[in-house]
């Protein structure tokens, strides 16, 4: 009977190795595995020659691991959450793993959270993370309506309900002179990137004046985005845009944003509100802009749904026209697992397109002066064996029976998340 785990023969002890560090230099060859490409799997033996992967069989060969004719891929990545918590940071790291999720993007952390929680990353037997800090809003404006919700739950410091979390989560700017004042302080924290924050710009004015909106309502003035996309483009920072209509990504990408953080969400009312213009299709397509999913929005969505056929449009034209679609989230306390299942039952993008984007581009994207998502000679050695064919059927994406990590076995723990609220 063939085995449900990966077996591992040490030529020189014939036993299985506790995960953990590999010894400095350590070869193993991994054989009868079939390898993802970028198009499909192909059969063939690689080696790990301490973090790289080799395609020759180095001189060496200090352990051999079977296969058993199992499906090969890059580690998953997550494009877009929040970790909040660093109480919580062992059970947020070990959950992503389990999911086979080695690489993560957070969209906007609190510098003196993301301090405590630095230890814990980045680690070779952790995850590697990158993140925004204080993202810049209007007054009034989107995400202070959710710093106030978590500041009272007790996930943030309950005194960020008096301020807002201004300065500490968030900068309300109005003109450049705040972008200015506000700088300093933002890159003290040492963020990767810099977040802003547009919510229907096009009624910017009216709705910043408006007492019955909510902060979920407004965002910052979308004619002080080149202002902040100017600052960190000259600090060597990118920057990543929260959007919701098609006239904000429209000015997140004349500004020369480089990511954007959502695709838009669709209003079945007015639908063609949200359908993104051809010209910055091309736009973002030229960049190679990065566009995060998130489409958690589209849960209750049915096959004739109006939301549905808009996103399926923008998604297509823009991967035609050569934009980078990244797998994310942004739900508190859930891994991109959620999202790729999400995206597969409405049928937004196929088999192959879903484990590139998973596996291949969203890795790239986040840390694209690394060698990562593919599986070639000089690579990360870093990989997810999967029992069943991903591309057959998706849901094998989720028959992990080995992690690799930068060419050390990867076995996490049953931690959980608790459920928000719990």
């Amino acid at each position: 009977m063939r085995p449900a785990a990966v077996v591992i023969a040490i030529l020189f002890a014939g036993c299985r190795p506790a995960p953990g560090p590999a010894p400095r230099g350590q070869v193993t060859e991994y054989r009868g595995g079939r390898w993802f490409d970028g198009a499909g799997f192909v059969a063939r033996t690689m080696w790990v020659v301490g973090d790289r992967l080799a395609s020759i069989r180095p001189g060496r060969v200090d352990a051999v691991a079977d296969l058993h004719d199992d499906f090969v891929v890059p580690p998953f990545a997550e494009g877009h959450n929040h970790w909040l918590e660093p109480d919580l940071i062992d059970a947020y790291v070990q959950v992503h793993l389990r999911d086979g999720i080695f690489y993560v993007k957070d969209h906007g952390t609190a510098p003196s959270l993301h301090d405590k929680m630095r230890s814990a990353l980045n680690g070779p037997t952790s995850v590697d993370y990158i993140s925004a800090h204080q993202g810049f809003t209007g007054p009034g404006g989107h995400p202070i309506e959710l710093v106030d919700l978590l500041a009272g739950a007790g996930v943030l410091p309950a005194g960020w309900a008096r301020t807002h979390g201004e300065g500490d989560a968030v900068f309300v700017v109005a003109s450049e002179a705040d972008i200015g004042a506000a700088w300093p302080r933002l890159l003290a924290g040492r963020p990767e990137f810099v977040k802003v924050f547009l919510v229907h710009s096009d009624e910017y004015a009216a709705r910043r004046d408006d007492p019955k909106r909510s902060p979920k309502d407004r965002g910052m003035d979308p004619a002080l985005v080149p202002a902040i996309v100017s600052r960190a483009h000259g600090m060597g920072l990118r920057v990543t845009a929260h959007i919701e209509s098609a006239h904000d990504f429209h000015v997140a990408i004349s500004a020369g944003a480089d990511d954007i953080a959502h695709l838009p969400f669709v209003d079945a009312k007015e639908p063609e509100r949200y359908r993104l213009a051809d010209a910055d299709v091309r736009a973002a397509g030229a960049r190679r802009t990065t566009v995060a999913t998130t489409l958690e929005w589209l849960a209750d969505a049915t096959p004739n749904d109006p939301r549905l056929a808009v996103t399926r449009d923008n998604l297509a034209r823009l991967r035609a026209a050569g934009a980078i679609i990244t797998i994310g989230t942004d739900l508190f306390r859930i891994s991109a697992r959620a999202e790729v299942d999400r995206i597969a039952k409405l049928g937004l993008m196929s088999n192959i397109e879903l484990l590139r984007a998973w596996s291949v581009d969203t890795p790239h994207a986040i840390f694209p002066g690394r060698d990562l998502g593919r599986l070639e000679a000089g690579a990360e050695a870093s990989f997810l064996v999967l029992h069943g064919d991903p591309l057959a059927d998706f849901a094998h994406t989720r028959a992990i029976v080995l992690r690799v990590k930068q060419g050390r076995r990867i076995a996490p723990r049953p931690i959980e998340l608790p459920p928000f609220g719990g």
